[in-house]
């Protein structure tokens, strides 16, 4: 299957702090890690990693970092030639300091709020981009994060035969407005209680109200994340939950792309959004705890051992 990956990629200095560092300590280069980041750049790398055709595009400035960002994406078989590189691009830098003990992060992130608007040069790129695959029979999924907004728009707009898929954790013009192209619509449990200005859902009445007021800003199918409590959408006006399973892990680092790109993955084969949402929830219990950011993503023989392993262990939360 054909899946397009349009967003936020980045490049992440990742420093786990020791139980014992005093405030003004320092952290030894043994805990200090580089690689390719942002969510929509690390699902495709996940998509690749399972064998699909993954096509990434980004804005990126064509200095070391973001060569080191695109080389890293090549050498797993993300397709990156459509990537658009500009000189008044800023390559988008994440110093991230982890807390094991506290279980706490921070991130210090360096990089435009916005990227600059397409050329005409880079625009007749797209096209030709778009030219190669429009011979596709089937539909195209395209994961969409809102931080390219022009540029999936762009895209959304001329290629047929496409399932779109939008998933935001932070409320921005640029959001708001690619929702109405999504036909699934994925936010984050955070985003959603904040948008009903509630600190968290306690019932199941507060999630329905959630759901058919975000309903109002896309056509699509709207599914909140409930963290490691698993997914809420309706289905004919009933709330549906799909619990997470009882080992499944939270990683700050990957679990979101995770869950992105096996979403999209099910998607691309036309499953059920139940199977589907199961699959991403089984994607991130296959997380590899013992190790870190792109090397813990699980593979498929990974997922599926598995799911034979933990098929029915859910935890029921609502």
């Amino acid at each position: 299957m054909t899946i397009l990956t349009v967003g936020f990629a980045c490049l992440d200095l990742v420093c786990v702090t020791s139980p014992n560092l005093e405030q003004s300590g320092s952290i030894s280069s043994d805990n200090i890690e580089r690689s390719g980041g942002g969510a929509c750049a690390n699902a495709a790398y996940l998509l690749a990693l399972w064998g699909e055709t993954i096509y990434h595009i980004s804005h990126l400035n064509n200095d070391n970092y973001g060569n080191q960002i695109v080389l890293e994406l090549t050498d797993v078989g993300v397709n990156t030639e459509q990537f658009i590189f500009s000189e008044k691009m800023v390559t988008p830098l994440e110093a991230i300091t982890i807390d094991e003990k506290a279980g706490t992060h921070s991130v210090i992130s360096h990089r435009l709020t916005t990227p600059p608007n397409l050329t005409m040069a880079e625009k007749n790129k797209l096209n030709h981009f778009m030219q190669t695959i429009s011979g596709i029979k089937h539909d195209i999924v395209i994961l969409v994060d809102g931080y390219e907004a022009e540029l999936s728009e762009y895209l959304i707009e001329r290629l047929p035969k496409t399932k779109v898929i939008m998933c935001i954790d932070n409320l921005s013009d640029s959001s708001l407005y690619l929702a109405q192209h999504a036909d699934y619509f994925i936010v984050t449990e955070k985003f959603a209680s904040a948008f009903l200005k509630l600190k968290s859902f306690s019932h199941q009445e507060e999630i329905k109200n959630a759901l058919k007021r975000l309903r109002n800003l896309t056509n699509g199918k709207v599914i909140i994340r409930l963290d490691t409590k698993g997914c809420a959408y309706l289905n004919r006006q009933q709330v549906v939950i799909i619990p997470g399973f009882e080992n499944q892990s939270f990683d700050y680092l990957i679990d979101v792309a995770i869950f992105q790109g096996a979403f999209a993955y099910g998607i691309s084969y036309g499953w059920s959004l139940e199977k589907t949402i199961l699959f991403a929830n089984l994607s991130l219990a296959a997380t590899n705890p013992q190790k870190r950011g792109r090397n813990a993503m699980p593979t498929l023989v990974d997922i599926n051992r598995v799911g034979k392993r933990f098929s029915n262990k859910f935890n029921q939360y609502f």
